[in-house]
């Protein structure tokens, strides 16, 4: 999408409006609100991780959620936001340092996309990467019982993905949020009760 194209879509976006008169950073936060309100799991978890953190949508719709919740947040960019309840990192998640946490998380987040090509199966498999990244690092980092929610593009890689959540979740989901826009093949996959 040419850049132009991308300003003049944004202006007119429901969620984009909705997002700066909500006070939130990032229209992506409705993505979260709408998760949140079908599956409860923030309200539950008070140690969560965040991968793809920045601007700090997510974070502000956790706090907002479950003012008690701790957040650790992941990010090559800036987090826009301050609180005492996140601690953040700057860092590419495959360069960081895990073995520094001394607790697991109740729940893992990502909202992580790397920039995309434009090619729908190149962005797909980019992504995809990133997630099954993630996914090995659960056992250092999810606890038993815990949940793991994602965002991923569909394609190829969807079902690999899939077959490894059902194999160490108790139930997997998929959800396609209302603020997810029509044209996008964005979806999320929301995994509950960590069985390893």
């Amino acid at each position: 999408m040419k850049s132009n194209e991308w300003i003049k879509r944004q202006k007119s976006d429901y969620y984009v409006k909705k997002a700066k008169e909500q006070g939130y950073l990032s229209r992506s936060a409705f993505k979260l609100i709408e998760i949140e309100e079908k599956f409860n799991l923030i309200v539950k978890a008070f140690e969560i991780i965040e991968f793809g953190a920045a601007p700090g949508g997510w974070n502000q719709v956790i706090l907002n959620t479950n003012p008690e919740a701790k957040i650790t947040s992941i990010d090559l960019l800036e987090l826009k936001l301050n609180h005492s309840n996140i601690n953040f990192f700057k860092s590419d998640i495959n360069k960081f340092d895990y073995s520094k946490f001394s607790k697991k998380f109740d729940l893992v987040l990502s909202d992580v996309a790397p920039n995309a090509t434009g090619h729908r199966s190149t962005d797909h498999l980019r992504i995809s990467g990133l997630v099954f990244d993630i996914i090995y690092l659960f056992d250092k980092i999810l606890k038993k019982n815990g949940s793991f929610i994602t965002k991923i593009w569909k394609g190829s890689e969807e079902k690999k993905i899939l077959k490894i959540l059902n194999n160490n979740f108790d139930k997997v989901s998929y959800f396609k949020p209302k603020s997810s826009r029509k044209n996008s093949s964005e979806i999320f996959l929301v995994a509950t009760k960590f069985i390893k």
